[in-house]
């Protein structure tokens, strides 16, 4: 199994659009969901509602672990583990671009019924990833 270079981990999370978001609740009971991700100047962000457990279990306990992976097969199966915490973003310029990028990436534009959903609830979560252990594989050039 050979692991992925910094550069080609950074083009596959920018071309995987689902990744899976661990977080804890506060009785210690483990919430995995499916989030989209957007890459912004190198860094992973996420963006839910302060309601949702994972952004009530983040607010409450910063520390996260999210995959990224593809592949149907052996042969063709990689990934990146990225374990760390979540840093709140306030800035609304940062907001606008994460919301540009998802709208373009996940929807094709932003006045798809889907997206205007999306983000039409007040108070939006902005979190940046901030790894602290990073972990890849890669066996799609064999073992």
């Amino acid at each position: 199994m050979a692991k992925i270079s910094r550069q080609a981990m950074k083009i596959f999370l920018g071309e995987q659009k689902v990744c899976r978001l661990a977080t804890v609740d506060r009785r210690g009971q483990p919430h995995v969901v499916p989030v989209w991700h957007i890459m912004l100047d190198g860094d992973i962000y996420i963006e839910t509602s302060p309601n949702s457990k994972k952004g009530q279990n983040l607010k409450a306990n910063p520390k996260m672990a999210l995959v990224v992976d593809a592949g149907d097969g052996f042969d063709s199966y990689k990934g990146v583990m990225i374990q760390g915490t979540v840093e709140f973003v306030k800035d609304k310029q940062k907001l606008a671009r994460f919301r540009d990028a998802m709208a373009q990436r996940y929807f094709g534009t932003a006045e798809h019924p889907g997206y205007k959903y999306l983000v039409s609830g007040s108070d939006p979560l902005l979190m940046k990833v901030i790894p602290k252990k990073i972990v890849t594989w890669d066996y799609t050039n064999g073992m």
